[in-house]
């Protein structure tokens, strides 16, 4: 199991034990009300913190301190939001080597699914040695970041710190969930014309930053990276970069809000497809 993977299956370790023992962890549900009708949404505040050693194949020990805190959806407008709650994990594990959430899930939940190797080495300790070359951390943290009458936008905010990495490496995720339909929005299902989505970002990148193409990482093909993260506040479509993504380390998260002045209207209704001009309430 490579060190990367281990890292990554530690920290989904830790949220599947938040969501199987909330009751041992005292973890506190909360009801809050909905917009709109008399439903009810229901979630559950979760707070943990597990630590392990691991012995790799060099026969070095690796210690490891993941941190876990979420307000955690359990019930949206009086139904069960299984859709939300995968979509949340994914942006947590995103992890081609997982290869699929459910068989993460079962490796997880079933110890016996680990190698002898690693069942032998994987331990769970109360506490673990600091030492600042030896030590690596990990922290998750999930937030409702807003709700309207239509949208609820959750942030998940993580870093992660390998141990003898030069520097820790965090992101600022989002999952936006349409209330009205119970399915989280892909930015396929509001985008319909990539190559002005590109002009776009760039055009909200200049006016956000002052970078200009050269400031930024672009492939030879010359076409700026899709964003894999966004999110709507308001009219605006917020078009998010992670670290390294498309800029260095030192210019950190790009986010580029994609103001509805920044295009004509003619352009707007060429960029979204009619949901997504729906979702961001567009109008000329």
């Amino acid at each position: 199991m490579g060190k990367n993977l281990l890292f990554i299956m530690l920290m989904l370790a830790v949220m599947l034990s938040c969501s199987s023992n909330n009751h041992a962890n005292e973890s506190v549900s909360e009801e809050v009300a909905a917009v709109g009708d008399d439903s009810q949404c229901h979630f559950t505040n979760i707070k943990e913190e597990k630590m392990f050693y691991y012995i790799d194949e060099q026969r070095d020990t690796l210690y490891f301190d993941n941190q876990f805190t979420a307000f955690w959806p359990e019930v949206i407008n009086g139904k069960p939001c299984t859709e939300l709650q995968q979509a949340l994990l994914r942006s947590m594990t995103d992890s081609a080597e997982l290869n699929t959430l459910e068989k993460a899930v079962n490796c997880l939940l079933d110890p016996s699914s680990y190698t002898e190797y690693d069942r032998k080495n994987l331990v769970q300790v109360k506490s673990v040695k600091q030492s600042e070359d030896k030590l690596s951390t990990s922290e998750i943290k999930v937030d409702m970041e807003s709700m309207t009458d239509r949208l609820l936008t959750y942030h998940l905010g993580t870093y992660s710190y390998m141990a003898g990495a030069a520097h820790g490496v965090y992101s600022n995720n989002y999952v936006t969930y349409d209330m009205k339909t119970g399915k989280a929005v892909s930015l396929n299902d509001i985008i319909a014309d990539t190559t002005l989505l590109r002009t776009a970002i760039f055009k909200a990148i200049k006016n956000n930053y002052d970078y200009n193409k050269d400031d930024l990482f672009i492939p030879d093909n010359g076409l700026l990276p899709l964003p894999r993260d966004f999110f709507i506040e308001d009219m605006v479509l917020h078009v998010v970069y992670q670290v390294y993504e498309i800029a260095s380390y030192a210019q950190g998260m790009i986010d580029a809000p994609i103001y509805p002045y920044l295009l004509k209207p003619e352009e707007m209704k060429r960029l979204f497809t009619p949901y997504g001009l729906e979702l961001i309430n567009y109008t000329e």
